[in-house]
């Protein structure tokens, strides 16, 4: 018997049974069976109803199924999965269920039938794991089915896993809420609805179920013209859900979401970043993602996790992880734009030749994501141009964002990270120009000392590491009122690395060696610097304590700009960011 024959015959029993569907017809279409408009459908009318003794309910497959000798000790989904494997592999041709059980669904394009070539093109999606879950969850259930149901109620050759998968992707697409019917006893239960099963997902058909003495009626919310599909509204599901539950995506979905992980375990400040997340009440470390605004909480989390050992410091003494200042603020940016662009490249892998009907799925659902995690990145990379914008006027104003515990005084920064993505951004030459002005002028890098030929041709002679170089240009800076950076080098002469901060012993033994190494540094170059090159190296600017105290900056307020990857600069940059 094929489909059209199946579904004759499923009409047949509807009508035989009183079902009232005359508006009704049920075609085949490239989503599987469907309901169609033969006439149109008004506001509010009536275009359903199914009376009770149709519904397949708890009680009804206990029924079923019970011997004499044996009921089930399973409730719920459970007791749907055996009847439906009962219905379909082992109760006859003559079985009251069997127009409804034949045009049921044999197969499904959920990730649980994928091959693993299918499933390997979700790897770096929720996808893979999520449907791990749901075949262990299954696997569990079905052990426990195994050890219930007795051979003679149901063979173990029809009794298989792969039929079990089969039933609960039936129960988990295809069934209502019991709380649809008025019966006290199935409220917390799945039904299922033969006919209204058929109804495909529309999110906007909207439908009012109305449950009578006999019979379960559905109206529709919105008119239908003749000839449309007559659907119902699954609920505001990702494609996530979709596909795990259903089989299906939908291409510009607007419930869509990518979930996003962040994990800082392996952090060596790991506990004390916990504790300032503690205060600022940030809970938890998965954020959902979707075409629109960032989630507030994950920037929060996020310019915690790019705390340094002073950051941390000063804010866990202070009791406050809020007003970080423009490094901090472009760090969390950087991090989780370069975090969308990689993941980007991993989705966007290329595709297989053969292209099945899961394979354009699953490549269609990747698409879904890519476009989240682009238009998380568009928003986070205006932001980013924004803040380098406003960090170049700081600096040119002598003003600063430094944060409380740093620095008095420091200025508001536009925060609005959540731009919209799909705003047409400047041509991309632009954007390099913005982020190579913010490298040339605000950050000081090794090519910064070419604004000081002394100390360059100084600096070209000297066999040091760059941060060596960096703690003398910063002791240099200070000793020059020329040089662009004076004055905010000068704002942080009380500034201490913890270092230098610390009072306790923990944490004065945490950085004995890191003080004991850069002694040993100092005393290496001086007093032969200042021998070699007397006006550069100026005796009492490039002290023991302040070459300490330089050190300490070049440490705390260090900046990695990844302009290649998000600007296709010539290279990435690092620097130090004292605005």
């Amino acid at each position: 018997m094929d489909n059209q024959q199946k579904l004759a015959r499923f009409v047949e029993w509807l009508e035989e049974n009183g079902v009232e569907m005359n508006k009704l017809e049920l075609r085949e279409s490239e989503k599987g069976n469907g309901i169609y408009a033969k006439a149109a459908i008004s506001k509010d009318e009536q275009y359903i109803q199914l009376p009770h003794h149709l519904t397949i309910t708890s009680r009804v497959c206990r029924d079923t199924l019970s011997t004499d000798s044996w009921t089930p000790k399973f409730t719920g989904t459970t007791l749907l999965h055996v009847f439906l494997i009962y219905q379909r592999f082992v109760a006859t041709e003559s079985s009251f269920w069997r127009p409804f059980v034949d045009v049921l669904p044999t197969e499904f394009q959920t990730p649980l039938f994928f091959a693993d070539s299918e499933l390997e093109l979700l790897k770096s999606t929720n996808i893979p794991s999520a449907t791990e879950e749901q075949r262990d969850s299954l696997q569990k259930t079905y052990q426990e089915v195994l050890e219930d149901v007795p051979e003679t109620v149901v063979p173990r050759d029809v009794l298989t896993f792969e039929n079990y998968v089969w039933a609960a992707m039936v129960v988990m697409s295809r069934t209502f809420t019991g709380k649809l019917l008025a019966q006290k006893d199935e409220q917390d239960t799945r039904i299922m609805l033969p006919l209204m099963d058929m109804l495909n997902h529309d999110v906007q058909a909207k439908v009012e179920f109305n449950d009578t003495e006999n019979t379960l009626n559905v109206a529709t919310c919105i008119g239908i013209s003749q000839g449309d599909e007559v659907c119902y509204s699954y609920g505001p599901k990702g494609n996530d859900e979709l596909l795990l539950g259903y089989g299906f995506i939908i291409p510009n979905n607007p419930y869509n979401r990518y979930t996003l992980r962040l994990n800082y375990t392996q952090d060596p400040l790991a506990t004390e970043k916990q504790e300032l997340l503690d205060q600022a009440d940030i809970k938890t470390n998965e954020f959902y993602l979707q075409i629109g605004e960032l989630p507030t909480d994950l920037l929060s989390l996020v310019r915690i996790m790019c705390m340094n050992d002073a950051d941390v410091f000063y804010a866990k003494r202070d009791g406050a992880a809020t007003n970080l200042g423009l490094r901090l603020e472009l760090g969390a940016r950087f991090m989780l734009a370069l975090y969308m662009d990689n993941k980007m490249a991993l989705l966007l892998q290329e595709k297989p030749k053969e292209m099945t009907a899961n394979v354009r799925l699953a490549l269609a659902y990747r698409q879904g994501i890519i476009d989240i995690l682009q238009h998380a990145k568009n928003a986070l990379e205006t932001s980013i141009l924004r803040l380098f914008d406003h960090g170049c006027q700081l600096f040119t104003s002598d003003l600063h964002s430094l944060p409380s515990y740093i620095c008095k005084d420091g200025q508001p920064l536009p925060l609005d990270a959540t731009e919209d993505g799909n705003r047409k951004r400047k041509r991309v030459d632009e954007d390099v120009d913005l982020a190579q002005n913010f490298i040339d002028n605000v950050l000081i890098t090794e090519e910064s000392f070419a604004k000081d030929p002394e100390f360059q041709t100084a600096a070209e002679q000297i066999d040091a590491e760059p941060d060596v170089l960096l703690t003398l240009f910063i002791l240099r800076i200070r000793m020059c009122p020329n040089l662009p950076w004076h004055k905010a080098v000068v704002r942080l002469e009380s500034f201490k690395h913890p270092m230098l901060a610390a009072d306790d012993p923990e944490t004065m033994e945490m950085y004995g060696e890191m003080m004991m190494e850069m002694g040993e540094v100092h005393d290496m170059l001086f007093p032969l610097l200042t021998n070699l090159f007397p006006k550069v190296f100026v005796k009492e600017y490039f002290t023991a304590d302040l070459f300490l105290w330089a050190a300490g900056i070049v440490e705390s307020f260090q900046l990695q700009v990844p302009a290649n990857q998000l600007y296709n600069a010539e290279c990435d940059e690092k620097g130090l960011c004292l605005v």
